[in-house]
């Protein structure tokens, strides 16, 4: 049992941070030969019967299409007959759990769990924040959202032109709920069965320290596979005789912080166009970035997400925004620092309220919505924290 690291070890944790980091980032095209050997060591390591085709794709999104189109009944049963029983069913789980459990099991018992937890700051958690925090949630979340669209494009659009002035609305309508809605769910199921490749940097990270640097060699072996996976490319989704494995992404920009962000483009893209826009972290519309000049304010009060909405009436400019809207302030609250300010959109019912606070430390004005029925300044100021208006004494307005 090892209950300290040595000075020696210690000083080499840091190496395999910025190490795994690196990967985690890499956009270099992925490494094919060694990412296919890889994949067949992992099926070895699970007890499984090597994949007899391994398919690339030029994205985790085409990845997850391309496998929904094939292993769906409901898309196209003629294809899925032909190949349905060489691909069967996924074995993510089988691949993960043979190997992952047993490994994870075989290093606690020689390891104290002290020393794991110095590891698991040092190493994992930077690694996960880099790399995971930053990239691979929003390369998730993307090709879930991404899913409909996509589906929307490839399937609604041919099917449409090619049907609609001869057989009508009728076929539209079935052709979009028999293919369309079932792919979108497909591709969404195809984000929980992917193994995250070079994203899966923070836990490889922290079982390769212990494998070169400590010497658990017997207790790591399942996972060299999966090290060697992720050092040549991105997510990788396993079924029984057929595995797909997505190149990594080509275009990474993060800010300062770490978090994607990129003024002029996408933030991240893949080889085979599919793209990622964000501001300082928060992902937004590829019109938000690519047509900025071009956003109005009818846009921006209609956008449902609220950090979306705040990225884009920052671009837009919160003076202008106001300005254009035709705001005007209905009540003050001067001693806290506060306007309620109204205007109301063409079209819309009711006018939009909102909350101009000025911070006393830094001079900084922040402008929040509130609900349209409010039209006192101290009563929008209480509904933030929910009291009455003459329980509303602050010590210091932030």
């Amino acid at each position: 049992m090892l209950d300290k690291l040595t000075d020696a070890q210690l000083a080499r944790i840091a190496e395999y941070r910025d190490k795994w980091i690196a990967i985690g980032l890499s956009t270099e095209p992925a490494c094919r030969e060694k990412a296919e050997n890889a994949i067949k060591r992992m099926y070895s390591s699970a007890g499984l019967s090597q994949p007899r085709k391994i398919l690339w794709c030029g994205s985790p999104l085409s990845q997850g299409l391309t496998r929904a189109i094939i292993v769906d009944k409901k898309i196209m049963t003629s294809v899925r007959n032909s190949v349905w029983n060489s691909v069967g069913a996924s074995v993510r789980n089988s691949v993960w759990n043979s190997v992952g459990a047993s490994v994870r099991d075989s290093v606690r018992a020689s390891v104290r769990a002290s020393v794991g937890t110095s590891v698991g700051a040092s190493v994992r958690n930077s690694v996960r924040a880099s790399v995971w925090a930053s990239v691979g949630v929003s390369v998730r979340a993307s090709v879930r959202g991404s899913a409909w669209a996509s589906v929307r494009d490839s399937v609604w659009n041919s099917a449409w032109a090619s049907v609609w002035d001869s057989v009508g609305a009728s076929v539209r309508n079935s052709v979009w709920a028999s293919v369309g809605a079932s792919l979108k769910t497909s591709v969404g199921a195809s984000v929980g069965d992917s193994g995250y490749g070079q994203h899966d940097a923070n836990w490889l990270a922290f079982y390769e320290f212990f494998r070169d640097v400590v010497g658990l060699n017997k207790e790591t072996k399942k996972l060299t596979g999966h090290f060697e996976q992720a050092k040549a490319a991105g997510w990788y989704l396993p079924h029984k005789s057929i595995c797909w494995v997505s190149e990594r992404h080509n275009v990474l920009v993060r800010d300062e912080r770490g978090r994607l962000h990129c003024e002029s483009g996408p933030a991240v893209a893949y080889p085979d166009g599919w793209k990622i826009y964000a501001w300082h972290g928060v992902r937004v519309p590829e019109t938000v970035i690519e047509q900025r000049d071009r956003l109005t304010v009818q846009q921006i009060v209609k956008e449902q997400n609220t950090e979306v909405r705040r990225v884009m009436r920052n671009l837009y400019g919160t003076a202008r925004f106001l300005k254009d809207a035709g705001a005007i302030v209905i009540s003050e609250a001067p001693t806290h620092g506060a306007k309620l300010l109204s205007f109301r959109l063409e079209g819309d019912p009711e006018d939009i309220k909102m909350l101009e606070l000025t911070c006393p430390s830094t001079g900084s004005v922040y402008h929040e919505r509130v609900r349209p029925e409010i039209n006192d300044c101290m009563e929008a100021l209480v509904s933030r924290i929910h009291v009455k208006p003459s329980e509303y004494e602050p010590v210091w307005e932030t």
